[in-house]
């Protein structure tokens, strides 16, 4: 199997967290990959896109089976992936068997067996190869601000990367304004020991700069501080 291909297999390396959330994102250690998958509905499955060599690849994941234990989760399922753009067909297919851990109080990962199957001009046919994938949770920057550039880790079908969809309060006193424009008025109160923040997503980028600094567009149509001293990302398996 082509070395560069194998970075293609990490791909169909993610996890999605029994119930909690629709969908999630992982990624591997050098970023050529990123995986969404959901478990919403009656038809499981996810999406991802990799980059090999000077190609790209785009592929579907269907989850067959599930399976809860003490700290983990395991899949079983089927993919098929193929080569976009200009250049020679390749389509792969095969099964996938996922393990979620937990490897950080916040942070999950995910070991992945992908076996290849089948295909047409498919380098990895027989192939069995193991892979790691990490849940790419935002970080703030020295200043403690998020922005687009450490914030938008969530992968989209269709629009690429877009903000972290889910946030919780940080705030000292557990409550947070949410105003009608950066630095405007308060438009309603958020409540650490009631309410989550989700990111307004249909513009993919839900992180707005006013006088320097970072806001966070929620999906309640008001603004909130984008530092971790006020908000911070939530893992949506958890």
């Amino acid at each position: 199997m082509n070395k560069r291909y194998i970075w293609l297999s990490a791909a169909v390396l993610s996890l999605f967290w029994c119930g909690a959330a629709s969908a999630t994102t992982y990624i591997n250690d050098t970023g050529k990959t990123s995986f969404n998958l959901s478990e919403k509905g009656n038809n499981p499955g996810g999406f991802y896109y990799t980059k090999v060599g000077d190609r790209e690849f785009s592929g579907h994941l269907k989850i067959r089976s599930s399976e809860g234990a003490a700290g983990s989760y395991y899949y079983k399922g089927t993919f098929q992936d193929r080569a976009i753009g200009p250049g020679r067909k390749i389509v792969c297919s095969g099964d996938i068997s996922i393990v979620r851990y937990q490897f950080a109080r916040s942070e999950w990962g995910a070991n992945v067996t992908w076996k290849v199957k089948g295909g047409e001009n498919c380098p990895a046919v027989g192939q069995t190869i193991k892979m790691n994938l990490i849940e790419p949770l935002p970080r703030s920057n020295a200043s403690g601000d998020y922005n687009s550039n450490n914030a938008n880790t969530w992968l989209t079908e269709t629009a690429g990367l877009a903000t972290w969809p889910l946030w919780r309060i940080t705030s000292r006193d557990g409550e947070l304004n949410c105003r009608q424009t950066p630095n405007g008025a308060i438009k309603q109160v958020y409540r650490a020991n009631r309410d989550t923040i989700s990111a307004e997503l249909r513009g993919t980028n839900a992180i707005r700069i006013d006088k320097g600094k970072p806001w966070l567009l929620t999906t309640k149509g008001c603004y909130v501080r984008a530092n971790y001293q006020y908000i911070q990302p939530i893992s949506l398996p958890e």
